[in-house]
């Protein structure tokens, strides 16, 4: 199993040169199994670059988009993906309701008019839509792959997901957008059991777009710091992190800054990077 990172960055892209190493698009990642599974997660700005690499693959003309939320950061990009122009492609669009807004209500609307020339029904890819339970029991199985996810704590609902890949014993968690230090007890549990169940996960890639000392001014904004991401994957047993939702303000140096005291901390730690391929 195979993860891509199209898109890092919190809140909205950043275009300036001395962004341009962690880079600037906002949060979109691309699973790829060892039987050719594909998965988008979530649909930022670096979904676009993440669809024209499907649109070369010799991999099925199939993908599984699933989003963590609707916040505008995480959707921007669905009206770049080239793959749903293609009559080629099947595209299948899941999440649990947030708030009760369901995943096929959202995302139409994202290409409503006026803010879009096409709307979903003129589009020739074929696009399926699923609604996912917000507890669910069992794993849903995608190909080889079997996808779980939990509610995280943030304004208007989030999803986590964590995907398996029984076959190679790969397994990662996504926690793009959660203000850990505002959930409750509860929450927090759900989590855990997320990243240990049925085993510890290989990876946790976390939302730590702040740090402890400036997390204050941003109470209620639904973000972590890179400490409270460190300590969930001490108290998880994961040794891979890598931090994601880079704050649109850290510029490359801020960032190596932060990274280095990161892994000061914890060595195995870093940050995530546009462009950036992982074997899990």
């Amino acid at each position: 199993m195979k993860l891509t990172f199209g898109g890092v960055r919190g809140t909205n892209p950043v275009a300036q040169p001395e962004f341009m190493r962690y880079g600037g698009e906002t949060t979109s990642f691309l699973i790829q199994g060892l039987a050719g599974e594909q998965i988008l997660v979530d649909a930022g700005t670096g979904v676009r670059e993440l669809g024209r690499l499907l649109q070369v693959s010799t991999s099925p003309k199939r993908v599984l988009m699933l989003m963590t939320h609707y916040h505008l950061d995480h959707v921007v990009g669905l009206p770049s993906l080239g793959l749903i122009y293609s009559p080629e492609w099947t595209v299948e669009i899941a999440a649990p309701a947030h708030e009760d807004v369901v995943v096929e209500a959202t995302m139409s609307r994202i290409m409503d008019k006026p803010f879009w020339p096409l709307q979903v029904e003129d589009l020739k890819s074929r696009i399926r839509f699923m609604a996912l339970d917000r507890a669910p029991e069992a794993p849903l199985r995608y190909g080889g792959l079997e996808i779980r996810w939990c509610p995280l704590h943030h304004p208007g609902g989030c999803s986590a997901y964590r995907v398996d890949e029984p076959a190679t014993g790969a397994s990662v968690v996504l926690a793009t957008d959660v203000e850990w230090g505002s959930a409750t007890d509860a929450e927090r549990q759900t989590f855990v059991n997320l990243c240990i169940r049925p085993q510890p996960a290989g990876m946790l890639v976390m939302d730590a777009q702040y740090t402890s000392e400036e997390v204050a001014r941003f109470k209620g904004w639904g973000h972590s710091t890179w400490q409270e991401a460190v300590a969930v994957a001490g108290s998880t047993g994961i040794t891979r992190l890598l931090l994601t939702h880079h704050d649109p303000r850290r510029n490359d140096d801020a960032l190596d800054a932060l990274r280095a005291a990161v892994q000061t901390v914890m060595p195995t730690a870093d940050l995530a990077r546009e462009r950036l391929v992982v074997d899990l």
